[in-house]
């Protein structure tokens, strides 16, 4: 379902008259949630979002088995072939020149596979070649990014914008695609990529700042309707954006955080604002994401979960659309 729908359906859902449902809602499909998952941030990145890409060089969490890379200095000597002996550069394209041979690819071998395959190259032309081969300069890689990121003691962050496209970019190992995405979801991503070439980085991913979306605040609050923000919101943030409840008629316990999960299925979940502003319980402060619903009902309503079922039933579940909608309410409202 559009988000612009779930806005609409809420609005009337709103202003319906009491009692009044003309539709026969599907049953509920009730899912279990722990209190660390419900309030996990779960904010899909969007085009025009900052992302902080903030970096820190462990030379201690280094490969267990060095290979050579483009930019090390390997120092070959070949036992009574003088003519060989000599400080060799390993160039951009991971290759080595070597007399008589040429281009020799040594980008990915360690030390010691280098020298056993220089060894059998020459192999043809001395008999029974001996050859030492050391790694007198490198690290190439790892200087290549303390100069883009950095200090390697005090680590480095660096900004992005996600483009239109959905995409950013990041130094030494390309694009990811970003929107659509959990925070978490591209750090795994960005981890996965710089590991494979950079072991000894710690790689931490977060938003600093979101091109701007709204929520919404419906129920007993003082000025009820849409809220801009341009960045993440917590559902008491949200209430206080919106006046603050009517402490006469409000349950600040059985709030309502109304979301549309990634599968496009609309979740309904308990939020206990009482124990957040009056007992100081900020564990139980919900994340808001785009288009999200807090709904703070009154304290008149004698049965939450029923009433639940039923707002949700009006603003998702009608006739005459052409769509299926289904939703899902929180385990807990069923203890109500």
């Amino acid at each position: 379902m559009k988000p612009l729908l779930l806005i609409a359906l809420v609005l009337a859902a709103c202003n319906a008259p009491a009692g009044e449902t003309n539709i026969t809602p599907s049953p509920a499909s009730f899912q279990a949630m722990s209190e660390e998952v419900r309030y996990i941030p779960r904010y899909l990145l969007n085009p025009g979002d900052t992302l902080k890409a903030s970096f820190l060089v462990r030379p201690d969490r280094g490969p267990a088995i060095y290979k050579i890379e483009a930019g090390d200095t390997l120092k070959v000597k070949v036992f009574h072939h003088t003519e060989i002996d000599d400080t060799y550069f390993v160039r951009p394209d991971g290759k080595i020149s070597l007399p008589y041979k040429g281009a020799f690819k040594v980008v990915g071998l360690t030390p010691e596979e280098a020298r056993d395959q220089i060894a059998n190259l020459y192999a043809d032309l001395f008999r029974d070649p001996v050859v030492a081969l050391q790694v007198t300069t490198f690290g190439k890689r790892l200087e290549e990014l303390k100069s883009i990121l950095g200090s390697a003691a005090t680590g480095q962050s660096l900004q992005t914008v996600i483009g239109p496209d959905g995409f950013f970019s990041l130094p030494l190992v390309g694009e990811f695609a970003a929107a659509g995405r959990v925070v978490t979801q591209v750090q795994e991503a960005v981890e996965a990529a710089y590991i494979d070439r950079f072991p000894e980085l710690e790689v931490g991913i977060q938003l600093s700042a979101t091109a701007g979306f709204g929520v919404f605040v419906q129920g007993e609050v003082t000025q009820p309707g849409r809220i801009g923000v341009t960045g993440p919101i917590t559902a008491s943030r949200a209430l206080a954006m919106a006046g603050g409840a009517h402490l006469a008629t409000s349950d600040l316990e059985n709030c309502i955080l109304l979301t549309m999960a990634p599968d496009g299925v609309a979740e309904a979940h308990r939020v206990d604002l009482y124990a957040v502003l009056e007992e100081g319980d900020v564990s139980r402060d919900a994340l808001m994401g785009p288009n999200d619903v807090l709904v703070v009902p009154s304290t008149s309503i004698t049965r939450v979960n029923r009433w639940v079922d039923q707002y949700i039933a009006k603003m998702l579940l009608f006739r005459g659309f052409g769509v299926s909608a289904a939703y899902r309410i929180d385990s807990e409202f069923i203890a109500q």
